[in-house]
């Protein structure tokens, strides 16, 4: 954790009354969110990470209830006007720090796409995390319950390439993408891939291992 807060961004929200400006500044530990195509320049925020005091915390919690907007910035994001939209969901903790009295706040704000995997499965278009590719292919398999081998996902990450499924999304921590695509469409290209033999089906029966992922796995390391 060394140096941890080189990786961190900002978030800042402002709110003017007639009488007075507030403005709250919080350590932004992690993003995910997609840029709009409409101008001007803003974004769908999917998940917001920030550290901060009670009282910041609690503005910060209450404005998102209110479906206000943030500024967001950070290392390969300039800043940007985000908003996490209807029915987002928050989540508050404590992180005590050594030498330090009074614990930090920690709030994690989740879009109603990024929580809902049904949401998801019935879009055409699922929201990830990491972009790896054996974390992607584990996913889309998840969601939209399709038969296949860990093994494949190098194979299908081909696929995505290939049929311009897959779009990078903004992110602070970590690599989110964009998968596009319906199940039936999936279960196109594993039809093909197997008469193709591309991929192949293994010869004898068993029960299949599916790579195990967490959060350190699928969120960039502090540098």
């Amino acid at each position: 954790m060394k140096n941890a807060h080189l990786r961190f961004g900002w978030l800042t929200y402002v709110k003017s009354t007639e009488k007075t400006t507030t403005s709250i500044k919080l350590r932004l530990d992690r993003f995910i969110g997609e840029v709009l195509p409409d101008p001007p320049r803003q974004a769908k925020a999917h998940l917001i990470s920030v550290i901060g005091g009670d009282t910041q915390v609690a503005a910060v919690s209450a404005a998102i209830s209110l479906g206000d907007r943030f500024m967001v910035e950070g290392p390969g994001v300039p800043p940007i006007r985000v908003c996490l939209g209807r029915n987002a969901q928050c989540f508050k903790g404590s992180v005590q720090l050594r030498g330090r009295k009074k614990p930090l706040r920690h709030l994690i704000a989740l879009s109603e796409e990024f929580a809902g995997s049904s949401v998801t499965a019935s879009s055409g278009r699922t929201l990830l995390a990491s972009s790896g590719n054996r974390f992607i292919w584990a996913s889309i398999a998840h969601t939209h319950g399709i038969p296949g081998m860990p093994d494949w996902a190098d194979w299908f990450a081909g696929e995505l390439k290939t049929h311009r499924a897959i779009m990078p999304a903004l992110g602070i921590g970590c690599e989110p993408v964009i998968v596009k695509g319906q199940k039936e469409q999936f279960l196109d290209w594993l039809s093909w891939g197997v008469e193709s033999e591309a991929i192949r089906i293994p010869a004898s029966t068993g029960s299949i291992r599916w790579p195990r992922f967490n959060l350190e796995s699928l969120f960039l390391p502090a540098k």
